[in-house]
């Protein structure tokens, strides 16, 4: 597992950008959009180490990883993964979107009730119902919310298209799943 380490980050971010502003055959204008890819990143970077900083006062780890889904919360063990392959941005959001099923799943809150035929469902019964996966993509589209809220109260700015964007990508898995696309995977999203 990768251990985040914003300084590396940063350093290679850096270099990727020096490369291009050294460069005399380099156009100004992408040089303007290194530039702000640059910043992007550092951005992300910084959000990153917030929300880290954030999980940790909580006894939450983050673990970086190579796996096959974008990200996932545990909450029996309070570890969040998340692909380290997937650009800064889109782990920022994703580690948000975690956070989110992290205060979904908090005691002191009365959610409880609201998503009780979703992930936590035990009735296997019920989990072959579309009750089930109905609250699955009500959770999925919380987690999101809460995920912006987060980022909102640790003053984390997000380009809010892109936010979106990804959840609508996500969301629309789910919806897939739920609805029972016969393109889609039969067990579900992660």
């Amino acid at each position: 597992m990768a251990k985040f380490d914003p300084k590396i980050l940063e350093d290679r971010a850096w270099t990727r950008y020096a490369k291009v502003a050294k460069d005399k055959r380099v156009s100004p204008k992408r040089k303007r959009t290194e530039a702000r890819k640059l910043n992007d990143e550092i951005s992300a970077i910084n959000g990153l180490k917030a929300v880290i900083d954030w999980c940790e006062s909580r006894r939450i780890i983050v673990e970086f990883t190579n796996r096959r889904s974008a990200g996932s919360y545990h909450n029996d063990d309070k570890i969040i993964y998340i692909n380290s392959k997937q650009k800064l941005e889109k782990q920022l959001f994703v580690l948000l979107h975690e956070c989110g099923h992290l205060l979904i799943d908090d005691p002191s809150e009365t959610t409880v009730f609201r998503f009780r035929h979703g992930y936590h469902e035990k009735n296997p019964r019920v989990k072959r119902k579309f009750i089930h996966r109905c609250s699955i993509v009500e959770e999925e589209l919380e987690a999101w919310h809460r995920g912006r809220k987060l980022a909102n109260k640790l003053g984390i700015e997000i380009n809010d298209y892109n936010y979106d964007t990804l959840k609508s990508d996500l969301v629309k898995t789910y919806m897939k799943w739920a609805l029972k696309d016969p393109n889609y995977l039969a067990d579900g999203p992660d």
